[in-house]
């Protein structure tokens, strides 16, 4: 399946960072970024208090979750605006979300979704053999579903991934994609997303970051509030344990106890019958 994408990064352009990119930057893995990428890092570092702990959070939280969703059986998963596969090359070598779902079920189906070629390509390259790929933009509902419905049986439950991307949709958009996803996912799918807040942040600091992020990457950036965020779910029923931030997402025993900082807000929900 061949699509034409038109959402950031679709076309590279060495002069306007991407949040693929960036968000692997601030992971930890700048191996791959390019100049105007360091210099978006270097604003919203200076824009957002701890904004490195705040995405490598995130990123551990998706593991965690991924991890339990293989582990109880589920074995098709649809990463919808990915980003770039990182290898373990991140500040806390954490697998790759494929990786972990492979590692927990074998034979598992996975398909990466994204609008940016650079991480599409890195996709292809490093997850062959666990993984599909598909440059999609995710504004397209149509095109998104035409994905999953190529590379996946939409007769068994998928686990869909929305990792840190509703937030560059508008309300419109992120409601026409979850629309969408509810009318084809069969009943016990999962939707699993994160989210930038503005809840519990300084409105200074939202507007600093917003404004740094839209002008490095000419993109809009929508921060939504703890009820918004809940709203997103729409017709799929949030599951335990309910809206929280990352670091609370099922914690693990063993881990250090996180930093301060203002943590996206997540949540898994399911597609139950009609």
């Amino acid at each position: 399946m061949t699509t034409q994408s038109t959402g950031p990064g679709s076309t590279f352009d060495p002069s306007t960072a991407t949040p693929s990119r960036t968000y692997a930057s601030l992971r930890g893995a700048p191996n791959d970024a390019l100049a105007a990428d360091r210099e978006a890092v270097a604003e919203l570092r200076n824009a957002i208090e701890k904004v490195d702990e705040v995405v490598r959070e995130n990123a551990e939280a998706l593991v965690r979750a991924v991890r339990y969703l293989a582990s109880v059986g589920y074995d098709q998963f649809a990463d919808l605006g990915g980003g770039r596969p990182l290898q373990g090359l991140d500040a806390r070598k954490l697998p790759d979300l494929a990786a972990v779902a492979a590692q927990e079920r074998p034979g598992m189906r996975w398909l990466l979704i994204d609008s940016d070629i650079t991480a599409i390509t890195a996709g292809r390259a490093i997850l062959r053999g666990i993984a599909e790929t598909e440059q999609v933009d995710l504004r397209d509902p149509t095109k998104v579903l035409k994905a999953l419905d190529v590379h996946l049986d939409l007769n068994r439950p998928v686990i869909v991934i929305l990792g840190a991307v509703l937030h560059f949709l508008t309300d419109w958009e992120a409601t026409q994609l979850m629309t969408a996803l509810w009318g084809d996912l069969p009943t016990g799918s999962m939707v699993l997303v994160t989210h930038v807040t503005s809840t519990g942040v300084e409105p200074e600091m939202v507007a600093r970051g917003k404004a740094s992020y839209e002008a490095r990457h000419s993109i809009r950036i929508y921060p939504r509030t703890e009820e918004e965020i809940t709203g997103l779910a729409g017709r799929f029923v949030i599951r335990e344990p309910g809206v929280v931030a990352t670091v609370d997402f099922m914690p693990s025993l063993d881990e250090l106890a996180p930093k301060e900082a203002p943590h996206f807000l997540m949540w898994m929900a399911e597609r139950l019958p009609d």
